[in-house]
Order: C-alpha cells, then sequence, then structure tokens
C-alpha cells in the first residue's frame, strides 16, 4: 500500500464514530456527504476479478447527500468509496484532510 494511502487510512481510522462531512468535485458537480463512519477498508485492485474495480478506501457506516432540493437523502449502501488511483494529500490536520486523485477532488472534515 502506498504512503500517502496508509496515511490517509490511518487519519479515517482515528475518526471511527465521528460523522464526516465529504466534499467531492469531480469535473463540475460537487457533492456533499455526511457520513457516520464505523470502520475503513483498503481494497486492492489486484484482488478483485472486476477490472473496473480500482484500489479504493472503504469507509463503513451510513450517510446521506444533498439531493436538488437541498434535502438530506440516505445512501443508497452503507459504504462510501475513496478511489487512491492518483493519490495526493494535500492538507491533513487533526479534523480535516485534502486530498487528490485521479478521478476527483475531495474535502474531508468533522462535522
Amino acid at each position: 500500500m502506498d504512503q500517502s494511502v496508509q496515511k490517509l487510512m490511518d487519519w479515517l481510522t482515528a475518526q471511527g464514530g465521528e460523522t464526516l462531512v465529504i466534499d467531492k468535485q469531480e469535473m463540475k458537480d460537487l457533492d456533499t456527504v455526511h457520513f457516520n463512519l464505523a470502520t475503513v477498508d483498503y481494497r486492492d485492485a489486484e484482488d478483485v476479478i472486476d477490472e473496473y474495480l480500482d484500489s479504493a478506501l472503504i469507509l463503513r457506516g451510513t450517510g446521506n447527500t444533498l439531493n436538488r432540493d437541498g434535502k438530506l437523502v440516505p445512501l443508497p449502501q452503507l459504504n462510501y468509496e475513496i478511489a487512491v488511483s492518483g493519490l495526493q494529500l494535500d492538507t491533513v490536520h487533526d479534523g480535516q484532510v485534502e486530498l487528490r486523485t485521479d478521478r476527483a477532488k475531495y474535502s474531508i472534515s468533522k462535522s
């Protein structure tokens, strides 16, 4: 596992039991998720059969996202994935982390 991925996983693991606000910007689309984090797992792309699955951190817990009407709606699954291909950590503080991957830019903070 890459050192940046391990550092992010360690930070997220330390936030277990907290509610995190995850802002994900992908192209011109910005999604905000409020996620009650229970645990964090790592999926290595080399360990899966499906070629379309990248290495990722799997956040387990429950969450909600804002819909177009500005209302919180539950996430369809009990996890949230952050693909870690090309991961670059920009900022890591006690209460916030900012990062970029090949797919998106994230800001994750305690609520």
